[in-house]
């Protein structure tokens, strides 16, 4: 069998039931614009975009039933610091969004929330620090951000599972 070649992540198509409700929440809550809007077969589609060089990242079909469960575990969107893990926090809570859970994985922090048809979001920044997953310890944003840095620093360091995230990195790129 042949290798595959180099990937990285182009986008991905969520099934809705109601697709301008959906639309409204990227656009407005999640800072999406829509590229484009058409009919594709009997499914009506929404492209959205945050990135001017991705024309969708994410593409919406209104093909699923009212009732049906989704079938998403989660949609992560990363972000480069704390602040904006913060940001993204207070903009879901100003939104009225469902299960909002700031969470700290200690090789990442993260917000947690729900779009309208309750598939879970994620905004969360890299750590440096690696531990082994899952792990899942609820963070206090009435610290500050130092104050939340620290604790997840602390914590990685105590860990048996403890690595610096660039080790991590390099030997996940050699085996």
């Amino acid at each position: 069998m042949s290798e595959l070649p180099k990937m990285s992540f182009g986008h991905l198509g969520i099934n809705v039931i109601d697709i301008d409700k959906m639309a409204d929440f990227y656009t407005k809550v999640m800072g999406f614009k829509i590229t484009d809007r058409g009919q594709g077969g009997k499914a009506e589609l929404v492209f959205l975009s945050r990135n001017p060089e991705e024309h969708h990242q994410i593409v919406m079909a209104n093909t699923r039933k009212e009732g049906e469960p989704s079938t998403i575990n989660q949609i992560s969107f990363k972000v480069n610091d704390f602040s904006e893990v913060r940001q993204a926090y207070d903009h879901a809570v100003a939104a009225g969004c469902e299960g909002i859970e700031p969470v700290d994985h200690g090789s990442a922090l993260s917000v947690y929330f729900r779009d309208p048809e309750d598939n879970r979001l994620e905004v969360y920044m890299a750590t440096p620090w690696y531990i082994a997953q899952p792990h899942r310890q609820l963070i206090d944003f009435d610290k500050t951000d130092e104050e939340v840095w620290k604790a997840c620093e602390e914590k990685c360091l105590a860990d048996p599972t403890y690595q610096p995230m660039d080790e991590w990195k390099a030997e996940f790129a050699a085996s």
